[in-house]
């Protein structure tokens, strides 16, 4: 097992406005976090319709069929 201690670096720190790659970074992830909770959110109102959802292909089929 290695640590980090067994590397020869020198760790500097820089602030979140110097570091523009790190503040992008973090707010691409507030983005991509919204939209998969947003997503959640139509995937529940969905379900709440009773309608057939098949998510296992990575897409979303949604039907519904009443037979009588």
């Amino acid at each position: 097992m290695e640590f980090i201690k067994d590397y020869d670096f020198t760790l500097q720190y820089h602030s979140g406005k110097a570091n523009v790659v790190a503040d992008a970074l973090s707010i691409k992830r507030v983005h991509l976090s919204t939209v998969a909770v947003k997503g959640l959110e139509l995937l529940e109102k969905f379900r709440d319709l009773d309608l057939n959802l098949d998510s296992s292909t990575g897409k979303v089929y949604c039907g519904m069929i009443t037979i009588e």
